[in-house]
């Protein structure tokens, strides 16, 4: 009876840590029907084309153009739908923009003036 309470407990654990790793991640219904759908190892969303504009984390990534995504859920890169400023670096609407797995900006293109 022991161990059968231990494997339950147990059991519970591992449920709670796949479901506490898989909150994070991004679902596939914002790709375009169709588009070409990758994902991580884990089964996490990877990239594809959005089917709408996108909000993640203050970012607004634009429809009808690629997006992907580190396997804990952050933003990876996008094209922007709107312009940004991230930690002080103004980002162009209609630019591409790139994040480190730490959400620090990596690259985006900045406007001319």
């Amino acid at each position: 009876m022991k161990t059968t309470k231990v494997l339950y407990f147990l059991g519970l654990a591992l449920l709670a840590v796949f479901v506490s790793v898989n909150a994070y991640a991004v679902d596939q219904s914002i790709c375009n029907p169709g588009s070409n759908v990758a994902l991580h190892a884990d089964g996490s969303l990877k990239s594809c084309q959005l089917k709408n504009d996108y909000d993640a984390n203050n970012i607004r990534c634009k429809r009808d153009y690629s997006v992907s995504f580190y396997n804990d859920g952050n933003l990876e890169s996008c094209v922007l739908s709107t312009s940004v400023t991230v930690t002080k670096t103004k980002c162009k609407e209609g630019g591409p923009i790139a994040f480190y797995i730490d959400g620090n900006l990596k690259s985006c293109v900045q406007p001319d003036n």
